[in-house]
């Protein structure tokens, strides 16, 4: 981050860069899917964005969220979205940058990623800051220095700086210097603790303003041209020409206009090379002007003065155009909402209505209920009338016809059995039916039986067809890994051929320690196809072949060297395995190298276990590492390969010296599937 250029509220740093192709190379999309290479995408966008190519950016952008959609690694999933916060405000459509900024906070802390989580906030407080909007961008800054004091064991210390310095750009924005000055203090002691030699030389540069601002002119003097040799000896001719314009202020405050001058002219020398070339010699003629007014020299004030206005006119076009194209952005914004609103009230009539219709149907059919149980009730009563009446008829005829008692019973007998003949007559039939049914049924089981059989027969062939073809592609799969071995020792062999010519040293062993990170590639896939299970490694027997293959390179054998392997965690996953391979690579070549050469007798413990997720030891009784250079941002090539494969991984690593070099990696059980 280059931090001069957020606290000062100044333009972005152009970036130039060779590649012209809206197209994404060939050889990144050739390349297997893997974070790191998301992440390279992701980083080239970021280039293109502060060089002002928005079509190519979006093309890296793109890219990288289709690749993601294979890999599916949360980390890249927030990190493109955080990229693509950044598109849209160099495109000043502040609202969208915000909304992609949250939105990447929210997954990096779910995932507990904290260095994403603090960087994606903080940022939407810069992006409030760079409209203006100060104490929204003050809230945002607070929330991030509150992230960070519930996270301090995960953050580095830095971080707390920058949220200092952020305080501070707001202060100063309200005209608050003495405030702001304090917080530059304090970012600054924070700075030199963490022996951070860039951070705290732009931070001096904001300390220096507001020195100026306060009318401390020889402090500030005094400050920019330290700054001033700092720039010089890291040749960052951004940062030197900014001092000019500090310094220029500094030299019209106490009224040395000469000095002003020649300070003014080297700042348009320097500007010559940056971006956004008219705004920085605008500023330098108008101070040019200011100059030669306080020299009386009226007609060469007036010239400057002119050509700073031209200047002006012409930096305005173009914030005029970038004004509008903000603008356009938030109407789109507006319109889309308001589009979403219309939708959202159409739905709700809807809905409402819905509603209404199922209640009236509802109550509709309660009164059909109502209706049916009267009419129910009425029929009855009228049955039970016409039953009493039909009783009262049969009495009377009983007591006055007692003659037809006999022939009443007979008939009555007759009744009975032409009942009993009928229900006979239905049985006969309902057996019947029944008969046929089953006759029917068992019909349709003999066609079922058959078309089941048929179906037996397809799918016995088709688990023929689909095991040979398993067996076909595991074999396959074992001769695709013993080709990239076989590939991977051609390779080797190559490096090998190439150092017989070399004859600078370093060189020789930069290509030997290519070839033995090769080798650890190489051993994982001569593993899998020499195996039944093609998707895990033998952890045990990997390693131990690993470090002794790295113990023999060096001149050492079992006999005069004291090897520990203590590999409990024996089935790993290929995705696990590989990077893990790597990271003992490296420390073990690098113990090989630097621990037993004042040591007699030399020792190396390797520990691989599961406890709570993946726990990686390598420890050696060498006289242990530099810690303040472990910790740096510069190392070696080795050093930015076990950093950069940890955080792939999700682990968290540490260095200590005990009685040596000790690397204690952690990989959290919660990770192994983000990382596998």
């Amino acid at each position: 981050m280059n931090r001069l250029l957020i606290w000062a509220c100044m333009s972005l740093f152009a970036r130039t860069l060779w590649a012209q192709s809206v197209a994404v190379p060939d050889s990144l999309l050739r390349a297997p899917y893997d974070s790191l290479k998301i992440r390279s995408l992701a980083n080239l966008s970021q280039n293109f964005i502060f060089s002002g190519h928005f079509d190519k950016a979006s093309a890296y952008l793109q890219a990288a969220v289709k690749m993601n959609k294979t890999v599916r690694s949360k980390f890249c999933e927030a990190d493109i979205i955080s990229h693509y916060g950044l598109f849209y405000l160099h495109q000043h459509d502040t609202p969208k940058a915000v909304e992609h900024y949250l939105k990447a906070h929210e997954l990096f802390d779910r995932h507990a990623f904290y260095r994403g989580a603090f960087l994606s906030i903080h940022k939407v407080g810069y992006a409030y800051f760079n409209e203006h909007e100060f104490n929204q961008a003050e809230k945002y800054y607070q929330k991030a220095h509150q992230y960070y004091l519930a996270h301090t064991a995960q953050l580095p210390k830095n971080f707390l700086a920058y949220v200092l310095e952020s305080f501070a750009a707001v202060e100063g924005k309200r005209k608050n210097h003495a405030k702001a000055l304090v917080f530059n203090e304090q970012a600054l002691e924070i700075y030199k603790h963490e022996n951070d030699e860039e951070a705290y030389f732009s931070g001096m540069y904001n300390y220096a303003l507001k020195l100026a601002h306060l009318k401390r002119t020889d402090e500030a003097a005094a400050r920019f041209r330290e700054i001033a040799q700092y720039a010089k000896k890291a040749k960052d001719s951004y940062l030197e020409m900014y001092v000019q314009k500090g310094l220029c202020e500094v030299y019209l405050t106490i009224n040395n206009p000469d000095e002003a001058i020649k300070v003014a002219n080297y700042g348009i020398t320097l500007s010559k090379n940056q971006s956004e070339q008219k705004e920085h010699q605008k500023d330098f003629h108008q101070f040019l002007s200011r100059a030669y007014e306080q020299k009386k020299d009226f007609a060469q004030a007036l010239s400057y003065y002119q050509s700073a206005v031209a200047l002006n006119d012409s930096v305005r076009d173009n914030e005029k155009k970038k004004a509008i194209a903000k603008i356009e952005a938030e109407f789109q914004t507006k319109q889309a909402r308001e589009a979403a609103m219309i939708n959202a009230l159409n739905q709700r009539k809807i809905a409402e209505t819905q509603q209404r219709f199922q209640i009236e149907q509802a109550e509709y059919l309660a009164m059909l209920n109502v209706q049916k149980e009267k009419q129910l009730a009425f029929i009855k009563a009228q049955s039970e009338v016409e039953k009493t009446r039909s009783i009262a008829e049969i009495s009377t005829k009983y007591a006055t016809e007692q003659k037809e008692t006999k022939i009443q019973q007979l008939n009555s007998e007759n009744q009975s059995k032409t009942r009993q003949m009928q229900w006979l007559a239905a049985g006969v039939g309902v057996l019947a039916l029944l008969l046929g049914g089953m006759i029917f049924l068992y019909q349709k089981v003999q066609k079922q039986n058959i078309t089941l059989a048929t179906q037996r027969n397809q799918l016995t062939t088709q688990n023929q067809t689909i095991s040979e073809q398993s067996n076909k592609l595991e074999l396959m799969m074992k001769e695709l890994h013993h080709r990239v071995k076989n590939n991977l020792q051609i390779v080797s062999s190559l490096l090998n051929l190439q150092t017989y010519n070399l004859e600078d040293k370093k060189a020789v062993q930069a290509i030997r320690e290519g070839q033995q990170r090769i080798e650890a590639m190489s051993l994982i896939h001569q593993r899998l196809y020499q195996k039944e299970h093609l998707t895990t490694i033998d952890m045990q027997e990997y390693l131990s072949n690993l470090v002794e293959s790295i113990m023999k390179t060096y001149g050492h054998t079992p006999e005069d060297f004291d090897l520990t392997l203590d590999i409990q965690e024996r089935e790993l996953d290929v995705e696990l395995a590989m990077p893990i391979g790597l990271i003992v690579n490296e420390l073990v070549t690098n113990s090989f190298k630097y621990a037993y050469q004042t040591t007699n007798a030399p020792s190396l413990t390797v520990s691989l276990k599961n406890d709570n997720g993946i726990l990686l030891d390598v420890r050696d009784n060498g006289p242990g590492i530099d810690l303040t250079t472990w910790g740096g941002r510069k190392g070696s090539f080795g050093k930015k390969l076990i950093k950069s494969l940890s955080e792939q991984l999700g682990g968290e690593a540490q260095v200590q010296n005990d009685n040596g070099t000790w690397y204690h990696l952690h990989i959290p059980s919660t990770r192994l599937k983000t990382a596998a």
